[in-house]
């Protein structure tokens, strides 16, 4: 599969804090890629320097086979940041028309792409509003609009469903998809995972400024592994120690990974009277996949 970034043993300083730490993963052309972590993790600054705004400290990033913040580079990227401003006196078909040209289009072009944009967002009939007047949802929704003009290849979205409401982001999500079926590469920055689950299909998980892992989704649904909720998890734990199987325990909850783990685990409750309160056997989750890595202690900590 052809990768359309590459990020290689990046590392970017501010000051003397390494807020990226040799960080490495590529991104498969025509996916929607997670970049997931939790807050702190990296992920912004990570993409920062991939569309340019900021240079590595060391190591590399390719877009295209080209160097990040080339000229050739930043043509193929559409950025939506996860703060995304433009100033309260420009009205939103005046500054997607701006935008237009500045990528070279006529007037005319880039008013018609503007209008479509604001139509595929959801912000038709909003043409002549100021940006000041604008909730916070619909700035998000502005901010999608200018990262598609000029078309690129690879759209980039940082924290994109944040504002909007449980409407607004499945749309986003769905637009992803839709961008992702028609070839481009959509790269989406989150710590939401319920949010990623449903539609990333290649990712890589960055903690404290490092790549922990990159795969693929389908990947997760060869290993086998048991849900199970009981009255004494500490207990079962304990049990499952002595017999060296992996698992993980979620509150009153436990993540036990292996082939046989479902038959153990019945076992093991019912020698010293555990009792099972949920039983579910099954592939691993994205989600739990991500906190076998990270720890249950890190995610959502502060930036």
């Amino acid at each position: 599969m052809q990768h359309v970034v590459v990020v290689d043993n990046l590392y970017k300083y501010y000051g003397g804090f390494p807020a990226v730490r040799g960080a490495s993963f590529s991104v498969p052309r025509g996916t929607v890629f997670g970049l997931l972590g939790p807050n702190g993790a990296g992920k912004t600054t990570t993409i920062k320097v991939m569309v340019g705004l900021l240079k590595p400290s060391k190591g590399r990033v390719l877009v295209g086979g080209l160097p990040a913040g080339s000229l050739k580079a930043k043509r193929m990227i559409g950025y939506a940041p996860e703060r995304f401003s433009i100033g309260g006196s420009w009205r939103l078909l005046e500054f997607l028309t701006y935008v237009g040209r500045l990528y070279g289009m006529s007037e005319r072009e880039a008013e018609e792409q503007g209008l479509n944009l604001l139509e595929w967002v959801g912000l038709a009939g909003w043409e002549d509003e100021r940006f000041e007047n604008l909730s916070a949802g619909m700035k998000r929704r502005l901010g999608l609009a200018q990262a598609l003009v000029g078309d690129p290849e690879i759209l980039v979205l940082d924290e994109p469903t944040e504002h909007l409401d449980a409407v607004g982001r499945l749309e986003l999500l769905n637009k992803a998809r839709e961008l992702a079926s028609k070839g481009r590469t959509v790269i989406l920055s989150t710590h939401v995972l319920a949010e990623a689950e449903m539609i990333v299909s290649h990712f890589t998980i960055m903690h404290h400024g490092r790549t922990l892992f990159q795969g693929s989704v389908d990947k997760l649904a060869h290993g086998g592994v048991v849900r199970v909720e009981v009255d004494k998890p500490q207990l079962l734990s304990m049990l499952l120690d002595k017999h060296g199987v992996k698992h993980m325990v979620l509150g009153n909850r436990l993540l036990v990974e292996g082939e046989d783990a479902d038959r153990l685990v019945l076992k093991l409750c019912l020698e010293n009277s555990i009792r099972i309160r949920r039983f579910e056997a099954g592939s691993m989750g994205l989600s739990e996949f991500f906190m076998k890595l990270v720890g249950g202690e890190a995610y959502g900590q502060a930036a």
